[in-house]
């Protein structure tokens, strides 16, 4: 009998942690070998117990995602990573492929989702909800893609708002709000805010 998958879930809500968790326990061929709440747990986890596949939330206390996964990356390179996440935008799906993600579940989802996407990546292939494939089959445009929540904070920012009523105005944690930040600033090489804000401007994203 051939050894079952190895799983590390890590997801900062108790709730989705059971769900999930009680969704592979009843898999004969998975086996969940630890769960983790913060990123710093994550990758401690993972280096210690060595899981095949580890199913990571983007929105949860520690480094960031794209740092978190470069970190696991370097100590664990046979690992798959599958992302779970409530958006389809949190994180653009391409930066996410660059950093060498296997797979891209959204949380709204059924489970069996979940279970085509870790056996699918330990096959050797790939597994992303049909939005994210969408979203990586747009063809590259001229100057800087942005994702549809990107465009909403863009109009935010143009419009003055801080941190915290983007946060309140977009119904996510002021965290995410700096993700999309960052994200932007990168992609329109503003190094300040007050450059972000001009260029915003500028594009026109305070109209409206």
């Amino acid at each position: 009998m051939n050894q079952p998958i190895t799983v590390l879930l890590a997801d900062d809500h108790p709730l989705i942690r059971e769900g999930i968790g009680n969704t592979l326990r009843k898999e004969d061929d998975l086996h969940l070998v630890g769960e983790a709440g913060d990123g710093d747990a994550c990758l401690q986890l993972c280096r210690s117990r060595r899981p095949d596949v580890l199913l990571l939330d983007l929105d949860m206390p520690g480094p960031p995602p794209l740092e978190l996964i470069a970190l696991l990356r370097g100590s664990c390179p046979e690992l798959k990573v599958v992302v779970l996440s409530a958006h389809d935008d949190y994180i653009s799906a391409h930066a996410l492929l660059a950093a060498g993600v296997h797979g891209y579940v959204l949380k709204d989802e059924p489970p069996v989702a979940v279970l085509r996407a870790i056996r699918t990546v330990v096959e050797g292939g790939s597994w992303f909800s049909q939005t994210i494939t969408r979203q990586l089959a747009r063809p590259s445009l001229n100057g800087p893609q942005f994702t549809s929540r990107e465009e909403e904070v863009l109009h935010l920012l143009a419009n003055g708002r801080s941190n915290d009523e983007m946060a309140s105005e977009l119904s996510v944690t002021e965290r995410t709000v700096r993700y999309h930040l960052h994200n932007i600033y990168r992609k329109i090489e503003a190094e300040t805010r007050n450059q972000a804000i001009v260029w915003a401007v500028r594009h026109n994203y305070g109209k409206g």
